[in-house]
């Protein structure tokens, strides 16, 4: 890459459309040859950075070369290509030790690759590879991808979205099919509640049951939280009482100890006397948690504007 970059920065200076701005010019030519010391220096991010930098102030095809270097080297090889095939097709005029180690690339990035036709009806539709957009549907051009398994996307403004995997082989092509619903068939799909459904109690019209829990989730957890809390705090309480009654019979007196009692058992049924008091106060805390959950949680919230015109300016929320 050091020699075939330094012999870009000379055509990049030589070959140039008479209509060029020379501040761009002299922009990207900055920019090249800045790309090209950091690619020197081991920094390709860094180069790759600079490389399209320049191509954004002085488009001139002859830098992608230099971009699908960076990116070959980077393990972007899918990316790599489409580069170097640019440079192929559109700096005709780059000097033929150039145009032949970019064939090169190219035949060798395509020994390791595979590729993916992407089939969907939705025009318009954008498609993404992996979360990398290749472009809209309908796609002239095959993609190229690694070998393994990829994710296909499709967006639409009038379409759910939509999502495919594919498995790629080296040297074969692979084709996926994107089915996207429109958005009108798509609600018409999702799941209905019955009219004088309350959701809130889960039950139908007639009083019947649908299952009391649903809606509910976070009501039940916390009073799963309250059931476990309470026992942690009668257990800790009741090893607290079996410590005391313990000490009571062997150094006590009445209902109290005496001085005498080992100051570690004393510490002992105190420690245990804590975490019962802990335990306790963090039972109360998720009893009313509970209580709030359960009147707020699954009842049905409506947002209506009231600031006149001004949709959604100012709001009032319902329980």
């Amino acid at each position: 890459m050091c020699a075939t970059s330094l012999i870009l920065l000379t055509i990049l200076a030589q070959a140039s459309p008479l209509t060029a701005d020379p501040q761009a010019k002299a922009q990207a030519q900055a920019l090249l040859g800045q790309g090209t010391a950091l690619y020197q220096q081991g920094d390709i991010a860094g180069a790759l950075e600079k490389f399209e930098a320049a191509y954004i102030a002085f488009p001139s095809p002859k830098l992608m070369f230099n971009i699908g270097q960076a990116k070959r080297d980077l393990g972007r090889p899918g990316e790599a290509i489409e580069a170097f095939q640019r440079f192929l097709a559109e700096a005709t005029d780059a000097w033929p030790e150039t145009m032949a180690e970019a064939r090169n690339s190219v035949a060798e990035l395509q020994s390791k690759l595979g590729r993916i036709r992407i089939d969907c009806e939705t025009a318009g539709a954008e498609i993404a590879v992996d979360g990398k957009s290749v472009g809209v549907a309908p796609l002239p051009d095959l993609i190229w991808a690694t070998p393994g398994r990829h994710q296909v996307t499709a967006k639409h403004v009038s379409a759910a979205p939509a999502i495919e995997d594919v498995d790629v082989a080296t040297g074969s092509v692979s084709t996926v099919t994107v089915r996207m619903l429109p958005l009108a068939a798509s609600v018409a799909l999702a799941p209905k509640v019955a009219p004088g459904f309350d959701v809130r109690t889960a039950r139908s019209p007639n009083g019947a049951s649908e299952g009391w829990w649903l809606g509910r989730k976070w009501t039940w957890v916390a009073a799963g939280s309250t059931v476990v809390l309470a026992a942690g705090a009668i257990t800790a309480g009741v090893l607290m009482q079996d410590k005391f009654d313990s000490l009571r019979s062997s150094c006590g007196a009445g209902n109290s100890l005496r001085p005498g009692c080992p100051q570690s058992d004393i510490d002992s049924v105190s420690s245990r006397q804590t975490i019962a008091n802990v335990f306790w106060g963090l039972t109360a805390a998720a009893v009313v948690t509970t209580g709030v959950l359960f009147y707020f949680e699954g009842r049905p919230v409506s947002v209506a504007p009231v600031a006149g015109g001004a949709t959604g300016a100012l709001a009032r929320m319902e329980f």
